[in-house]
């Protein structure tokens, strides 16, 4: 049976009225086409699993609301690539908000030069930042040392811009944890010093 007739064969109705059974066949025969449609979009499987199962619970939630001509497929393709722009997003902002912190937190660094821990809390953040894995530390100090936009990143080591932006914030993550975790010890040593 092709997929046409399969998808004839689903009765909306069904589902609009809580049909448990022919929602789990619909799942049957859209589950792996709309998670390869969210992993070639992500390129990662853990997110393309979350965003195929959240695409099925959204059709579940609202399926009193879906049409009786809706063509599922398309319902399931177009919901998966919104709730994707959506991760993004919000992605966006978090490392927008991790660059904003870490800068903020450099920032209040270099103006208390003077303080006679300065030397070792900028040692702490070097070492973290050789620390860093290979290509999370080129992309960083690209960015932060050199100036470069992301994009500049990307077409400089030939890369694509999701790749860059998840270096940055892999990158800004690890410095944020680590870095704060030692300079916390270190204003415990010189309390008590």
């Amino acid at each position: 049976m092709d997929l046409n007739s399969q998808e004839q064969n689903i009765d909306i109705r069904a589902i609009q009225k809580g049909d448990r059974k022919v929602f789990a066949t619909l799942i049957e025969i859209y589950y792996e086409e709309t998670f390869w449609y969210a992993k070639s979009l992500s390129r990662n499987d853990a997110l393309a699993k979350d965003l195929t199962q959240e695409v099925f619970y959204k059709l579940w939630s609202k399926r009193k609301k879906i049409k009786d001509e809706v063509v599922i497929k398309g319902w399931l393709f177009r919901s998966v690539r919104n709730k994707f722009l959506d991760h993004v997003k919000k992605n966006r902002r978090q490392t927008q908000l991790l660059e904003t912190t870490l800068a903020d937190t450099l920032d209040t660094f270099i103006q208390r030069q003077n303080d006679e821990g300065m030397s070792k809390k900028l040692a702490i953040i070097e070492k973290e930042i050789q620390n860093l894995p290979k290509k999370c530390h080129e992309v960083f100090l690209l960015s932060k040392k050199e100036g470069l936009t992301n994009n500049e990143i990307a077409e400089h080591l030939g890369i694509s811009l999701k790749t860059v932006e998840g270096h940055l914030t892999k990158a800004l993550k690890t410095l944020k944890e680590k870095v704060i975790e030692k300079i916390q010890l270190l204003f415990m040593i010189f309390k008590h010093s």
